[in-house]
């Protein structure tokens, strides 16, 4: 690429710049326009341990303890100690879950201020988390008072 113009006679033009004609000259400068641009998405949040999906396996199991325990009470739900065993235990469990849920939060905002994201929705994600877990934690106590 020429970077003088041939109707120009300054000999003190810098490289790497066109002088457009006119008037009064124009000098463009940046990149030539020939070059490819290519977009490179950010890498997807992949934790690893994945502490949401061990979460979900703990409501999982929590649940079904519960339900098997009424099962095998006979499912007079209120009438034994296995009704005690059985809301502590879901409730115990959620609390559990979402105090994985929460380590997950953090997890993923430590790669958002990594990555340059907002932080902002897994920050709202940690707190809400442990106030369930808190207040859940709390009830699967308060059963057996």
């Amino acid at each position: 690429m020429q970077t003088q113009a041939p109707w120009s006679n300054d000999p003190n033009q810098p490289p790497g710049q066109v002088v457009v004609g006119g008037a009064q000259p124009q000098v463009l400068t940046g990149q030539p326009t020939n070059q490819q641009v290519i977009y490179v998405q950010a890498p997807a949040f992949k934790p690893s341990p994945n502490y949401r999906h061990m979460s979900y396996l703990i409501i999982g199991c929590g649940f079904l303890l519960s339900l098997g325990i009424i099962e095998f009470s006979g499912g007079n739900f209120g009438t034994s100690g296995a009704d005690l065993l059985t809301t502590s235990m879901c409730c115990g469990s959620l609390g559990i879950a979402c105090i994985f849920d929460a380590m997950y939060y953090n997890a993923k905002s430590i790669w958002q201020q990594q990555t340059g994201s907002s932080t902002s929705g897994s920050i709202i994600g940690i707190i809400v988390n442990i106030i369930i877990a808190i207040v859940s934690l709390a009830a699967s106590l308060l059963v057996w008072t």
